[in-house]
Formats: structure tokens, sequence, C-alpha cells
């Protein structure tokens, strides 16, 4: 077993002991074959590190009657595969119009609160250190690069993305679309393994 799928399965059980439903929300792996199919259209290569994740799981589905939505960790949901490429495409979307911008939702994080049960999240520092940047009113959407590939889900303008810039390892970086500026984002993980690891040993000193 690799320490990748090791730390993913450590979350897991987590996940399992702690917030069951969320668990229960992870949807069964692809096999390499599916994913080569759905990743077709993309215009890079994925690293190897995101297909042994999709090959673990497909991403979160939302639960129960008022479909909230299922955290995988700090208030963020884990992409299926073909939700990641629908974001993909849609952000690319709005790259391509370099008129585009829209107002920052200031509703949002509340509306968020009520969809999602953050209390009883765990925090990475790491990931943690922007969260009194998230109320800015202007959003230029033109800043979304085509290597950016987002897995993990915050709302509208908040991702953990992969650079998908290496076959073998994905760089990791948490976007928030309504405060950086044009240009590169700070890398948090150089690797989704040490992100994994990192989530997963927060998991074991939280219990």
């Amino acid at each position: 077993m690799s320490l990748l799928t090791d730390a993913l399965d450590r979350i897991l059980n987590w996940l399992q002991q702690k917030k069951p439903s969320y668990a229960s929300s992870l949807q069964p792996g692809l096999v390499y074959e599916e994913i080569e199919e759905k990743v077709k259209s993309l215009p890079f290569r994925l690293p190897r590190e995101v297909y042994e994740l999709y090959q673990w799981r497909n991403g979160m589905c939302c639960i129960g009657k008022g479909e909230k939505i299922a955290q995988f960790f700090h208030g963020y949901t884990f992409l299926s595969l073909e939700n990641a490429i629908a974001q993909y495409n849609q952000l690319m979307e709005l790259w391509d119009d370099a008129e585009l911008d829209y107002e920052w939702n200031k509703n949002l994080n509340e509306e968020l609160a009520e969809m999602v049960d953050m209390t009883n999240g765990f925090i990475i520092p790491e990931l943690n250190k922007k969260e009194n940047e998230l109320q800015v009113e202007i959003v230029n959407a033109d800043i979304w690069k085509s290597d950016w590939f987002p897995i993990f889900y915050h709302d509208p303008q908040s991702y953990i993305i992969v650079a998908c810039k290496h076959q073998y390892f994905a760089f990791i970086s948490e976007i928030y679309l309504q405060t950086m500026e044009d240009g590169e984002p700070e890398i948090i993980f150089d690797s989704l393994t040490n992100m994994m690891l990192a989530i997963a040993e927060c998991c074991n000193t939280s219990e």
C-alpha cells in the first residue's frame, strides 16, 4: 500500500468514527481506464497521485434530504472526477471572458454555514492562514490558469487545486479567487501524499 492510500484510509477511518454520514458520502473509486476516458479532453496529463486519489474514492456526494455538503476536511468537500472536470471547464470559460467581473456575495459564508457543519471540522494551519480574507466585493474571474485542476471545493471562490505541471507529483495550492492577484499561487504542499499525511496526522491528534 502506498503512503497516499494509507493516509486516505486513516482519514476514512476517522470519518467513520466521528462523522459517519460524511464517510458514507464517499463514492466508490474508479478504475484506471475509467479515469483515462473521463480526462481525455483535459489539456494536460493529471499527475499520478491524482489518479491514485480517484482510484481510491471518486469524491463525495451530498447527503440527506437537504443535500447537505459533506466535508472531507475543514469545510472542503472532495469533488468527484466528473464534478471536478465540470468545475474546471466552467472556470476556464470565466477565464476566457476577460471582461467578466462579478460581485462577491457577502451572504455566502452565512449560507455555507447552514449547509455545512463547520463546528466539528479539524483545521490544518497551512490551509487556514487566509481565512480572514474571504470578504471581498469584486472578483476578477480572469485569473484561472489552464493547468489548475480543482479537487476540493469550499465555495464558488475557494478551491484546493493541483497544478498539473508534473507527471508524478501533485503540487497543491489553496485558491481564493476573490483575493488572488494574477500570478502563481503559493504552494502549500509539494505533493498530494504530503497533504493527506498532514490531514491524517490531524485526525490522529484530534481523537
